[in-house]
């Protein structure tokens, strides 16, 4: 029990960058804290973290130990809500990372059936558009667009996707509806840069060769949904994934063109470590993102008439 009291305190400490707010969180004096720490990092014969008078930093074994705590209180909550029978009514709080236009366009919509229905779990959502350490960052679930290789890490597939050219009904009747690829040179593009890239992203359709198309792009932006909503609202053509324009063509603010060059996009997958899918919160909610995902891939596909990719 001592053991996980020291584990405890100095997780707090790291993941707070205190030894007075740990303190005032476990309910516990400064100095109890500190002797806590001390007493780990005798034992290990390592320094854990690094003091100054400002502020409190993990070294580098300090934060491999973190990583091990949280899986270590991971497996204990798992046990507790499985023991109290927390499966018929799941509790806790539920840390989720999501990428920023699916969070926004899909997710968010939808989660006042979810967190009406579960009224014991407390959401915390982030939005991301690069790929976290969900054992670092202390995530339960991300949503992640692409293969998952992290052997360490549970992958579920809940659809696959499409990358979709589209614009605005507006749009398309002032300077008409490209019937060939070749007839894009004369429309506005916009195209999408990566998160970490500095160079748009060629636009990909099922009768190009490698390498992919690299229009000339009239409008380039760093972010995905200002890329779709930037075409919704009559700036040009673009090309983006079928499941992120779901809202928008079902809104009728976007329609497809050239439907018969699309080519498959990267599948989206749910990811959690094996300790986290014991928790009842977890599975709740990966069930409810699977329904959703099906869902909103059934509604694009009636508007772009194309079959989902499953």
């Amino acid at each position: 029990m001592e053991a996980l009291e020291a584990m405890q305190a100095f997780s707090r400490v790291a993941e707070l960058g205190s030894f007075t707010r740990a303190a005032d969180e476990l309910g516990l004096s400064r100095a109890m804290v500190s002797t806590h720490v001390r007493r780990l990092e005798k034992r290990f014969g390592l320094r854990l973290l690094n003091r100054t008078t400002r502020k409190v930093a993990l070294t580098p074994a300090g934060a491999d130990y973190l990583g091990h705590c949280r899986r270590i209180f991971a497996e204990l909550t798992a046990a507790e809500e499985m023991l109290s029978r927390a499966k018929e009514q799941p509790t806790g709080r539920l840390r989720v990372d999501v990428p920023g236009s699916f969070g926004r366009h899909i997710l968010l919509p939808a989660l006042p059936d979810f967190l009406a229905r579960y009224p014991g779990i407390d959401l915390e959502l982030r939005f991301n558009e690069r790929v976290v350490d969900l054992m670092k960052e202390g995530i339960d679930l991300a949503v992640r667009a692409g293969t998952v290789t992290d052997p360490n890490l549970v992958a579920l597939r809940v659809s696959g996707s499409r990358w979709i050219t589209c614009a605005s009904p507006a749009y398309l009747e002032k300077h008409g509806r490209p019937q060939q690829i070749a007839d894009l040179a004369d429309h506005v593009l916009i195209g999408s840069i990566p998160p970490d890239g500095t160079h748009p992203r060629p636009w990909l359709f099922a009768t190009e060769p490698d390498p992919p198309f690299e229009p000339r792009f009239r409008m380039t932006v760093n972010e995905a949904e200002a890329v779709m909503l930037a075409a919704a609202r009559g700036v040009g053509i673009t090309q983006t994934m079928d499941l992120l324009a779901a809202r928008e063509l079902v809104d009728g603010n976007l329609v497809t063109v050239l439907t018969e060059y699309t080519r498959p996009g990267p599948p989206l997958s749910i990811v959690h470590t094996p300790a986290a899918q014991r928790l009842a919160r977890v599975r709740v909610f990966s069930g409810f993102l699977r329904g959703l995902c099906e869902y909103v891939v059934q509604r694009a596909a009636l508007h772009t008439g194309l079959r989902p990719i499953p």
